[in-house]
């Protein structure tokens, strides 16, 4: 390959790491967030009879809709969401008015998640 060439190549490729960095630094954070039974869960009976679940599920199904959900996940007597939100406030925020959470069927856990790997499907 001639100079000219590889300047070329060298180039495109250092456009598209500047595009896809530029990227990354303007989507919103993504925060994970851990789900499991709270006081409020009633051992004895199913989950979808438990007071405030098909709310929930409505809440988490909307979010998913507007983008702000982008993975979600049941493990064992666990959920797991990946959620997009502009900082952990905003990130609490929501997930402190789901009606699972406000009547104490669910508890959760949030950290800032710091991707690594991107999703490649």
């Amino acid at each position: 390959m001639d100079t000219r060439a590889a300047a070329k190549t060298w180039l495109a490729v250092v456009a598209l790491a500047m595009a896809a960095t530029a990227a990354a630094q303007t989507s919103p954070p993504l925060f994970v967030v851990h789900f499991e039974t709270g006081p409020s869960w009633n051992k004895s009976i199913a989950a979808t009879e438990q007071p405030s679940f098909r709310e929930h599920s409505a809440n988490l199904n909307r979010l998913r809709k507007e983008g702000a959900i982008v993975f979600g996940a049941r493990y064992g007597d666990l959920g797991m969401i990946f959620l997009k939100a502009e900082s952990l406030e905003a990130a609490t925020a929501v997930l402190d008015a789901d009606p699972g959470v406000r009547s104490g069927l669910f508890a959760y856990r949030i950290a800032p998640l710091r991707v690594f790997y991107p999703w490649q499907p």
